[in-house]
């Protein structure tokens, strides 16, 4: 019989190694069987922090949602209105970029519980990019916000795809937010 294993950061570890499989083989690969022999623990240790595959997938989206919203924050630094859109713009678009399987678990993902931790950050996120368009916390949100966030995911997807080349990201970014910021000005004055 084998000495049990403890593992101090057991949860941590499993999401990181979740997290680097994903980005590797894309969520298919991420199983807890096999995270667990990654990490080099029983079979049943990582059901102690994650009932189920699900769950992992969960905890991973849910740091990715929250990595992304940090990235974001710094758009906050500009008061100009262009500055703070293409600070915001850029980042979206460069998190995407360099972690295209973690942006399709974020928002291609399987529909989450209210209470997941991947709905509470993605809540976090959502109201991140709200705030900055000027939309009202309550109700159905407009059209502006789809608007920003299909140009901006539009762009990570050709980026990431390798249909829309490294040297021109930013370029196409630019010109997004030279289209996005009359309407976003207006929406921001009718507040």
């Amino acid at each position: 019989m084998s000495t049990p294993y403890h593992h101090g950061s057991l949860r941590e570890v499993l999401i990181a190694e979740g997290r680097q499989l994903l980005m590797e083989e894309g969520a298919q690969a991420v199983t807890i069987r096999g995270l667990a022999k990654r990490a080099g623990v029983s079979h049943s240790a990582p059901l102690r922090h994650f009932p189920d595959r699900e769950a992992l997938l969960d905890a991973i989206a849910a740091e990715g949602f929250d990595e992304l919203t940090a990235a974001l924050g710094t758009a906050d630094r500009h008061e100009d209105l262009h500055a703070r859109l293409s600070d915001y713009a850029h980042a979206h678009v460069h998190f995407a970029f360099e972690n295209g399987r973690l942006m399709e678990l974020m928002f291609a993902g399987a529909p989450r519980g209210v209470d997941s931790p991947a709905t509470q950050a993605a809540a976090r996120f959502f109201a991140q990019g709200a705030a900055m368009l000027g939309e009202h916390s309550q109700g159905r949100p407009g059209p502006l916000p789809f608007l920003v966030a299909g140009m901006l995911e539009g762009i990570s997807s050709l980026a990431s795809t390798g249909r829309l080349a490294p040297d021109q990201v930013d370029e196409v970014t630019d010109a997004a937010v030279a289209l996005l910021l009359p309407a976003v000005a207006g929406q921001l004055d009718q507040r």
